[in-house]
């Protein structure tokens, strides 16, 4: 977690600092805010680990209906971003209030899960309320047409309840519907444009809506194998949009090559494999289900944003985990991995607890 987060803070200073001084913000400001939010990130993240995990518990509730409160207020009073109605200023700091609902709803359905560990053959007494849970932040997220969140939030709440033990009718019963309104969502405005060019690579595009995605692809090949040498992407000269956030991988690639980011991809199948180690060593049940919720979260946030930066996904608007400049982004995603600490923590110092839940019929 360390490198990664010293690893994204020296790519946001390389990435930002042109766009950074045509904004006339001075050639650090972008740098500085990472900064600053990284140190924060990590100081949060020591101290939920050892946090007490009945006291987590009990401020489940409260944090989970004051990330709606804020994700509402979010519609009113927000600010759009491209299109996207995700921010909001607080106390003169820009938030986005998604990525801590990101974080509660991985607390909140793993607390309803738990509490209703017995039951899970009763769909109505137990899967109603994490589901209901899920699709108001969902509605909450998606009124600001924030797709990509909107993904990434469905998809570690999903994969939360599938590895709990879902009945596999529900699962279906649940993921068709979803699946055919993100059909309905992406084919509507600009999304069904960037969706047709990164379908049609090669047919004429006048409005340069597949600019993002070209010139991405453009970056990556002039890394070559070894890259062009750390702050010497041509790319990053306005090129890109959004080059220090969802694309940020392009200037990996730009500036360190192919060798950079195989590099980084490493690392994050190793973050990967060691959350699965703490998982693994986890018997409580409540414990295990926070674990399927943070995977999922690292590992489908991941993915999205580098499929996409290798063009292997339609434009989408998702920051990569731990490396992407944003703040909010940067902190919420040490907050999660502070609770995988401390259940790690946990593991070392407690006596395992078989497990016993009732037995799921499918």
């Amino acid at each position: 977690t360390v490198v990664l987060v010293i690893f994204g803070s020296m790519m946001v200073l390389s990435a930002s600092y042109v766009d950074a001084l045509k904004a006339g913000n001075g050639a650090y400001s972008v740098f500085l805010k990472q900064v600053l939010a990284a140190t924060a990130g990590l100081i949060g993240m020591g101290v939920i680990s050892r946090f007490p995990l009945t006291a987590l518990q009990k401020l489940t509730r409260p944090f989970f209906l004051g990330s709606l409160l804020l994700q509402g207020a979010v519609l009113l009073i927000g600010t759009a971003v491209n299109g996207n109605k995700n921010w909001i200023k607080i106390f003169g700091l820009s938030v986005q209030p998604s990525e801590f609902l990101k974080v509660a709803l991985i607390l909140v359905i793993s607390g309803m899960l738990y509490q209703r560990r017995d039951y899970f053959d009763d769909v109505v007494n137990t899967w109603v309320f994490p589901l209901a849970a899920m699709f108001v932040a969902l509605v909450l997220v998606l009124g600001g047409k924030d797709l990509g969140t909107g993904m990434v939030m469905f998809g570690l709440s999903f994969v939360l309840m599938i590895l709990a033990g879902m009945p596999t009718k529900l699962i279906w019963t649940v993921l068709i519907p979803v699946l055919l309104i993100v059909g309905f969502l992406a084919s509507s405005g600009s999304r069904k444009a960037r969706i047709v060019a990164w379908l049609n690579p090669d047919a004429p595009d006048p409005t340069d809506v597949g600019w993002q995605a070209k010139h991405g692809i453009w970056a990556l090949a002039a890394g070559g194998f070894s890259g062009t040498g750390l702050g010497d992407s041509k790319m990053k000269w306005s090129w890109v949009p959004m080059i220090d956030n969802d694309y940020i991988f392009s200037v990996v690639g730009e500036e360190l090559g192919l060798l950079g980011a195989a590099t980084l991809i490493v690392l994050y199948v190793l973050l990967t494999l060691a959350l699965v180690k703490i998982l693994n060593r986890t018997d409580r049940l409540y414990e295990q289900f926070l674990m399927y919720g943070i995977l999922a979260w690292i590992a489908i946030q991941s993915f999205i944003n580098i499929g996409v930066v290798l063009n292997f996904l339609p434009v989408l608007g998702v920051p990569l985990p731990l490396i992407s400049s944003g703040g909010t982004s940067l902190v919420a995603t040490l907050m999660t991995l502070g609770i995988a600490l401390g259940i790690e923590r946990r593991n070392g110092s407690l006596p395992r607890v078989p497990r016993t839940r009732a037995r799921t019929t499918r």
